[in-house]
């Protein structure tokens, strides 16, 4: 406290504070190397007044202590992921009777929050990123509001003017690869057609294709169907791939590409008499093509080596895939009314053993064929379910268009 241009004896801050009396009735406070802890309510009286002359006045000191401190969750790099979260948040140390105030602007849509005490105040806002928010930031302004907290009456009105801007951290807006698209799509394709893969993405994408069937990958955003792919149903695999500080981003987009076989015409042929075949007799060999039609429908492709003691391999073709699945197995190596083999499926979609048995009924020979499937068990050391699922009655057939199949040894 200062009287007459004196100090109150043992006042720890004497040395900073001081009453300027230069003009004759007017007494000025000087207070030198301000610190935080001066903010507050001074009040003037005259002593030596009576009455109401001796009216006590007021004057406010607000003292900011530094600039805002500001935060981000956004990244020094500025890169930030389509339809994030973000936050900016800005803290403000100060002492007196007038508020500080701390309120955001930029490019919409934000929220933004205020909580004041009295020795801080708080301000933030967060907000998911937008593609229109790209090349852009937020700003914070910190400014003094006329709001005082309650001081006595003649308090000084003068509310300082103060103004500080921050601005945010400038965000570049980045997205993996989405809305993946393929064309042309058509119901059968020709070898020689292309098929184009786009995918909206930030940096832009790049591209493979993967043909699930032959597992042959090919990179770029076009393929182009092979002569080799006539007689089957191609399951084809586009993924979209660009990468992010460091983190890959992917779509896939699966397409069935059906590439029929060429179609020849019948050949005349002279009929002849020949003995009626037995009812029953044993199939001659299993090698060829396979079609069944009732009660599933399925295609198979068999090649058969009778030099390795049966030795089995081909292709499957089941009523609900769109495309070949290479099957393995053996046949009895001097009759055929006995064979099993395994189907392998892509993707770790599963494995499925068959049992068949064939026999020649009046010359024609039928193969019947069942599925055999067994459930994962979810207990350690409890198995699984074994169950006998689709059944084929396969017959000899030539429009399957079976590939030259290698003889496995």
């Amino acid at each position: 406290m200062i009287s007459d241009n004196g100090l109150i004896l043992n006042h720890p801050q004497a040395f900073r504070y001081s009453i300027n009396t230069t003009v004759p009735g007017h007494y000025d406070l000087h207070i030198r190397d301000v610190r935080l802890a001066d903010g507050g309510n001074y009040m003037c009286i005259d002593t030596q007044a009576s009455g109401d002359a001796k009216r006590q006045h007021y004057a406010s000191l607000t003292v900011v202590q530094a600039e805002p401190n500001c935060t981000t969750s956004i990244k020094a790099s500025g890169i930030v992921l389509d339809k994030s979260y973000q936050t900016n948040d800005c803290l403000l140390d100060y002492r007196g009777n007038i508020i500080p105030n701390i309120s955001w602007s930029g490019i919409s849509p934000f929220d933004q929050a205020y909580v004041s005490t009295d020795h801080n105040v708080w301000s933030g806002m967060q907000f998911n990123t937008t593609r229109n928010m790209n090349a852009r930031a937020h700003q914070a302004l910190t400014y003094f509001t006329n709001y005082f907290l309650p001081v006595p009456a003649n308090t000084a009105d003068n509310v300082p003017t103060y103004q500080k801007g921050h601005q945010g951290r400038q965000m570049f807006v980045y997205w993996g690869p989405t809305d993946i698209k393929a064309t042309p799509i058509k119901v059968q394709y020709e070898p020689g057609d292309e098929i184009t893969c786009t995918a909206d993405a930030f940096p832009n994408a790049t591209y493979n294709w993967a043909n699930m069937r032959t597992l042959d990958v090919i990179a770029g955003p076009v393929i182009r169907i092979e002569e080799s792919w006539r007689g089957f149903n191609q399951s084809l695999r586009c993924q979209a791939l660009n990468e992010i500080e460091g983190t890959t981003y992917s779509a896939n987009l699966f397409i069935a590409a059906d590439v029929p076989a060429l179609t020849t015409p019948p050949t005349t042929t002279t009929a002849t008499t020949t003995t009626p075949p037995p009812a029953v007799s044993p199939c001659k060999d299993l090698t060829g093509g396979w079609e069944s039609f009732s009660p599933t429908s399925g295609a198979l492709c068999i090649s058969l080596n009778l030099e390795s003691y049966g030795l089995l391999n081909g292709l499957l073709r089941n009523h609900t895939d769109t495309y070949w699945v290479d099957i393995v197995g053996r046949a009895q190596s001097t009759r055929f009314d006995q064979v099993g083999f395994n189907g392998i499926w892509p993707a770790n979609i599963g494995v499925s053993s068959f049992i068949g048995e064939c026999h020649r009924c009046f010359g024609e020979e039928q193969l019947l064929v069942n599925v055999i499937s067994r459930s994962e068990g979810n207990t350690c050391g409890v198995p699984g379910r074994t169950q006998y699922t689709t059944q084929y009655l396969f017959t000899r057939s030539t429009r399957v268009g079976c590939p030259n199949i290698p003889v496995t040894k």
